[in-house]
């Protein structure tokens, strides 16, 4: 099944979210395949090792200044190793356009938070 038609959280955090993000930035439509195929498997895994939305924020914020390469290359690019675990295979597997990619960590982001904000 394809990560756009999963629903439930066991689902999703099963999803090689490296995997999808490799195969959206292989399409002409890479945005709009991030987001179906990666962001919520992504927003889980992350929120499941602590990951704070204003950690992949900045780390948007670096992905948009000084590129994909750059943030890869970060010895740490989340705050605490168990979190860059999660994130560092997002960014090896990452390239071409960087606003797409950011974008894309932004609403990873966004569907961390609302999942925190939710009660």
């Amino acid at each position: 099944m394809s990560p756009a038609g999963l629903s439930s959280d066991a689902e999703l955090l099963s999803v090689d979210v490296p995997e999808a993000i490799a195969a959206a930035l292989r399409t002409t439509e890479p945005a709009r395949q991030l987001l179906l195929g990666a962001a919520a498997p992504a927003a889980l895994q992350a929120a499941g090792a602590g990951v704070r939305p204003r950690s992949v924020r900045f780390l948007a914020e670096i992905v948009r200044r000084g590129g994909i390469e750059v943030a890869a290359r970060l010895a740490e690019p989340m705050p605490a190793p168990e979190q860059t675990e999660v994130v560092r295979p997002w960014l090896v597997v990452a390239h071409g356009d960087d606003r797409v990619f950011a974008d894309w960590l932004d609403a990873v982001a966004a569907i961390i938070d609302a999942r925190l904000s939710r009660p």
